[in-house]
């Protein structure tokens, strides 16, 4: 019989070893810093009678998703140990889990690594359970993608999050410009909004994989693909952003800025307009409510793309009763319960069923929920090399932004990087 731990990839193995993630594009909550231990639980599947399920939510985003389990328990009277793990050692901590014995009975991983995991054998294939529960055709169809992965399921969407164009309309009055809807208007109200210490666009470009997303947003509305970095849209993205800096439309800041610390600079009106996720919703609405903001669609050039940051809901291979953990999963999932939960989580719906509900509809959230129907996320072709391959997106925009490669050297060095990333 194969052990399932002979699956383990050379790519797993180097996540493994390196405690290397393959997306911190979800993992940051507003305000909140991972803590550094587990909330309580298990130390992995099986053992105490009660299902194990291990999560990477730290800051404020632990509150809703235990109350969650909580609410289940009460109801079915089905125990649950939940047990936190910081993001940056999450999926280390799987891999050695999968490896040393101790997994969970479900784990909340992040979509883009859904892929990774089925590849190593961490998860258990759900197809027949989803064919015979019928809901898949209930889920927007770019969260569900992440969940396939070589024909099958091994996933069940838990939340996502989209990105949009966050505007301050005071200043953009102030200049006499409108909330761009392409991305050369953004590249001109950027400049004409910068004044007097105020920039115009604000961004993560942070390094690592979640200072990608803002470059690899313009890249993919020029019509870019993920695999090929040299071609005309990478060239339009670099360029577009090249003149951003040098007309003064952003700060050379945005280099060292995370998305909290973006946030900051739109809430204190040091920049005109920022990309970000709804994440930042409440917080904006509770620490500037003053603030004259809309809240625009992505740019769109070539194509309208936005960018989508979900995790998923998974069984791991190793579990101790699996009707058990679909059960928990598929209650997860009832409408009602999802309506009740994201609120606290400032994400979005994964189900279209959901996205009815009239808390939805407010135009803000719409924004949003919206441009789930143009969420770009990895393939399963890419999304195992998407952390090498992000990696090096932001390393090329910095060694653009700082001068020390021309934008054809850097897209060159980016490429080699992807190759080499895709064939490991």
């Amino acid at each position: 019989m194969m052990n399932h731990h002979q699956n383990l990839t050379r790519r797993s193995a180097l996540v493994g070893g390196a405690g290397l993630t393959a997306a911190a594009l979800a993992a940051c909550t507003p305000g909140g810093t991972p803590a550094t231990g587990g909330s309580g639980g298990s130390d992995g599947g099986g053992g105490s009678g009660a299902l194990t399920f291990w999560h990477y939510y730290g800051g404020a985003a632990t509150a809703p998703i235990e109350a969650l389990v909580k609410r289940y328990t009460e109801e079915t009277g089905n125990d649950v140990d939940i047990r936190f793990i910081p993001f940056g050692d999450f999926n280390r901590t799987l891999l050695q889990a999968a490896t040393g014995g101790g997994l969970p009975d479900i784990a909340l991983i992040n979509a883009f690594d859904t892929a990774l995991f089925a590849g190593s054998d961490v998860l258990t294939d759900l197809s027949d359970r989803v064919t015979e529960w019928g809901e898949q055709n209930a889920y927007f169809t770019g969260p569900w993608d992440t969940t396939q992965v070589g024909g099958s399921t091994y996933a069940i969407p838990h939340v996502a999050d989209t990105y949009s164009l966050w505007t301050n309309t005071g200043v953009l009055g102030e200049a006499g410009v409108e909330a761009p809807t392409t991305w050369d208007e953004t590249e001109q109200v950027a400049v004409d909004t910068a004044a007097d210490g105020r920039f115009g666009l604000a961004y993560c470009g942070i390094d690592g994989v979640e200072g990608a997303t803002a470059w690899l947003l313009r890249f993919l509305a020029a019509g870019g693909d993920v695999t090929d970095f040299t071609g005309d849209a990478g060239t339009r993205a670099m360029g577009s952003f090249q003149r951003m800096l040098e007309d003064g439309g952003f700060s050379e800041g945005v280099l060292t800025w995370n998305e909290d610390d973006v946030y900051t600079q739109f809430r204190t009106a040091a920049s005109a307009m920022m990309i970000n996720s709804a994440s930042y919703l409440t917080s904006l609405a509770e620490e500037a409510p003053d603030l004259e903001v809309d809240i625009v669609p992505m740019p769109a050039d070539e194509t309208s793309v936005s960018w989508l940051s979900a995790e998923n809901l998974t069984i791991t291979s190793t579990v101790s009763d699996p009707d058990s953990a679909w059960e928990l999963i598929t209650w997860m999932q009832q409408p009602d319960v999802m309506n009740e939960y994201l609120p606290d989580r400032n994400k979005l719906p994964v189900r279209t069923d959901v996205a009815e509900d009239e808390q939805w509809q407010d135009p803000v959230k719409k924004v949003f929920v919206d441009q789930l129907e143009i969420a770009w996320a990895p393939d399963e072709s890419v999304s195992p090399s998407s952390a090498e391959i992000f990696t090096a997106v932001q390393a090329a925009l910095q060694s653009v932004l700082s001068g020390s490669a021309s934008v054809d050297d850097a897209l060159s060095t980016l490429q080699s990087t992807t190759d080499e990333a895709l064939q490991a």
